[in-house]
């Protein structure tokens, strides 16, 4: 009769958390089909099934047992007769409980551990193997404990049973450790491999890129002509003090946060030669935004080996595109970037005049861990509120670049303005806003020019809102930024104009990208893990497409922060935000980011050839696998990646 009102118990608790399950999955599906498709086809399918049956047929048994136990309570020697004990052992009222809970287990797995996204295929299969090979050996214990009952087998003893029960929690247990020890030990990176070694997915998909076909490396920029520009960088350590008297244990370029800023014209031939002096885990640069030739592109592993200790390195390009760009080492960049090895790239319009009545600001907005191990933020080199004297009736051009992991939101009050460019790619027609706020992903820049009033204005971001810049006329004044007002849609912003493809045009290559976190091992550590499709690097396929295609890649974020996608080499038209058509002017992106809840859909030429970095540039997310690649066919990299190797990207 205990065994019966126990079992009675669960089943009230696991109907709590069965429907608990479905209400949640019924109001992730309100979200949006992506966003709750596992949920409603596949999870269900784990413990609704047999939990439905549970209710239907061992619930009855187990309240017949309880009332005959009842009814029996106080006569002496009086048992529940075996015919009433056979139903309970019977296959029709054991075993749904049993697989509920099984199912649960899978379904949990499911949700945290490996979520599954669309088709569902292979899940079915996998899944539904295990729930048979479960339900075959319970079928086989349930008729051997038919037997016993039916042999009239008298009732194993207290003991007996909290003996075989810690038994059986000893073997549960055992077989966990054991999944968690090969899932651990088989999580570690190897010494050396190869980043274009993935299997592949899109149109082209044909293993994979690191051996054979034409070497990235001869991808380059002139390797011939007097550059226009020649550009030092030196990478070293360096103690820096901040205007508030916070001090920094940096990595720099040329000893200053951040590195000098590098401003060219559209079409000049640049040459940048980077020397390390003392950074131990060597450097690199990646010209985040402008699209260079593969091998110029700075990621050691993939495109160049890192820049160690006593070495150079020399990049040599052509700026092709006018706008607002920066700089950072890819080598552990979720590190160095942090500790300060970044910096401003502009590209000006080659027919600019040397001088210009525009004033043009770069505002490289930074987070930075100080040596008493707090933070301090950075707007460019201040962590103070900076007041900037501007005459009346100037043309101010304020560069907003993000160069944090962590999304950035800017007030600018005092004044109207527009967003002349996003990304380094100008807007059609921009108008004019006000009482607006500006949303800004990792690595994402905004151009916002105004025309500096006879009042102050004040530029602010949300995570510190007692710094940022004051603008004046005279040096002087005070305003308070707000910030509850509504965020910039920048896919509703300008006027429309043609472009080589949109939204009805035919696509070689077309992929969904669902954005999760799950728990599990990487490279040897638990962490909770950023992944694409429900895989994490290296295992995410690599997408293959051919020069010249059109490639529509649509963005599903169902993690719970915000993630802001980066694809090196080239710039991607936004179709559509969340099922809405993007109306305004076409907007060119190279980082996108897509918010919790939310869908974006791009497409871009794929006109760059190479093997390329695609990842998130919350740089703590690519750290612990949020990385993937994009390789056009037919090439492949001559470097590698690794503890065994000098590179170490991430």
């Amino acid at each position: 009769m205990k065994a019966s009102r126990g079992t009675l118990v669960w089943l009230a608790v696991g109907t709590i958390a069965v429907l608990w399950k479905f209400a949640i999955g019924v109001l992730m599906l309100q979200t949006g089909w992506e966003f709750a498709s596992d949920r409603v086809v596949l999870v269900p399918f784990f413990y609704l099934v047999p939990a439905i049956a549970a209710y239907v047929l061992t619930i009855p048994v187990l309240l017949r047992i309880a009332k005959t136990a009842k009814s029996l309570r106080g006569t002496e020697g009086a048992t529940v007769p075996v015919e009433t004990r056979q139903g309970l052992a019977t296959l029709k009222s054991a075993l749904p409980p049993r697989l509920t809970a099984i199912g649960g287990i899978l379904a949990w797995y499911a949700s945290f551990v490996v979520p599954p996204v669309p088709p569902f295929g292979d899940e079915i299969v996998f899944y539904g193997l295990i729930l048979l090979v479960a339900a075959g050996l319970l079928v086989l214990k349930q008729r051997y404990e038919q037997g016993k009952v039916a042999a009239g087998a008298a009732v194993p003893s207290l003991g007996k049973r909290v003996g075989r029960s810690f038994a059986h929690v000893g073997v549960v247990l055992a077989l966990v450790a054991g999944a968690i020890f090969v899932w651990q030990s088989t999580s570690g990176l190897d010494e050396r491999y190869n980043m274009g070694d993935h299997s592949g997915s899109g149109n082209h998909a044909a293993g994979g890129h690191g051996q054979g076909g034409k070497s990235i490396a001869d991808l380059t920029g002139p390797k011939d002509g007097v550059p226009d520009k020649k550009i030092e960088l030196t990478a070293q350590k360096a103690t820096i003090s901040l205007p508030s008297g916070a001090k920094l244990d940096a990595w720099t370029f040329n000893g200053t946060i951040p590195g000098p800023q590098i401003k060219v014209k559209q079409g000049e031939l640049v040459e940048v030669t980077l020397t390390n002096k003392d950074v131990p885990t060597g450097v690199s640069a990646h010209w985040h935004g402008v699209d260079v030739p593969n091998a110029e592109d700075g990621v050691p592993g993939l495109t160049q080996d890192a820049v160690m200790p006593g070495d150079k390195h020399v990049y040599r390009f052509r700026a092709p595109d006018v706008g607002t760009y920066w700089y950072h080492s890819h080598q552990q960049s979720s590190e160095q970037v942090r500790k300060g090895l970044y910096g401003g790239f502009i590209v000006e319009p080659k027919d600019a005049p040397a001088e210009s009545d525009v004033k043009d600001i770069q505002v490289l907005q930074h987070a930075f861990t100080t040596t008493e191990n707090k933070v301090a933020y950075t707007n460019g080199d201040s962590d103070k509120l900076e007041k900037q004297t501007i005459p009346a009736g100037t043309k101010v051009r304020l560069r907003l670049t993000n160069t944090d992991s962590l999304i950035k939101r800017f007030a600018v009050v005092g004044v109207t303005y527009k967003v002349t460019a996003v990304d380094g790619q100008d807007i059609n027609k921009p108008t004019d806003l006000k009482d607006t706020l500006l949303t800004l992903g990792g690595g994402g820049r905004y151009d916002v020019e105004f025309t500096m009033p006879s009042g102050p204005v004040r530029l602010a971001e949300k995570q510190r809102p007692e710094e940022g810049i004051l603008f004046s006329p005279d040096g002087s004044g005070e305003l308070k930024a707000d910030f509850t007002v509504p965020e910039f849609d920048v896919t509703q912003y300008g006027s429309p104009m043609a472009t080589e493809f949109n939204a009805d045009s035919k696509f070689d290559v077309v992929e969904d990208r669902y954005l999760d976190n799950q728990a599990g091992f990487f490279d040897g550590g638990f962490n909770l893990l950023w992944s694409v499709n429900g895989h994490i690097f290296p295992d995410v396929p690599t997408l293959v497409v051919r020069e010249g295609d059109l490639v529509k890649v649509k963005f599903i974020n169902r993690s719970h922060l915000d993630h802001p996608m980066h694809l090196h080499g080239h710039h991607a038209l936004v179709l559509a935000r969340n099922g809405k058509k993007a109306t305004g002017s076409p907007i060119w992106l190279d980082t996108v980011t897509v918010a919790p809840g939310e869908t974006w859909e791009v497409a871009f030429k794929a006109d760059n050839p190479g093997l390329w970095m695609d990842h998130c540039h919350n740089l703590d997310h690519a750290k612990i696998g949020m990385v993937l690649h994009l390789a056009y066919e037919g090439y492949s990299t001559p470097f590698e990646a690794g503890s065994a190797t000098k590179n170490q990207p991430e």
